[in-house]
């Protein structure tokens, strides 16, 4: 399987709605998602592949993930976007699932 290249998106830190965000259904976070900011982009193989590396679990997959803002460990309630097939996911409690990503402001 060829590596892919994903943007992982998280809620800043002082945005209200964090506390409550592991809490939230996949179409909540949908309908927030303009309020998330581009933290990181990710090579990897699947979405499960970029949870690991984006829990910085292995030293030897540093050269993998680009941190470009305030990232926190890839956790539920995170969106992240494939940029090959232009498709979107919110990180559940268990797996992901597919949403439609709002424009940031």
């Amino acid at each position: 399987m060829k590596m892919t290249r994903y943007a992982i998106y998280q809620l800043p830190f002082e945005n209200e709605k964090i506390r409550d965000l592991s809490f939230m259904s996949s179409k909540e976070v949908e309908d927030i998602s303009d309020e998330f900011e581009f933290v990181a982009q990710c090579d990897a193989r699947s979405l499960d592949e970029v949870f690991r590396i984006a829990n910085f679990v292995c030293e030897e997959d540093e050269s993998l993930i680009e941190v470009v803002g305030k990232m926190h460990s890839l956790s539920v309630g995170d969106i992240v976007h494939d940029l090959t097939t232009d498709e979107t996911f919110v990180c559940a409690n268990y797996g992901w699932e597919k949403i439609e990503m709002k424009e940031s402001v």
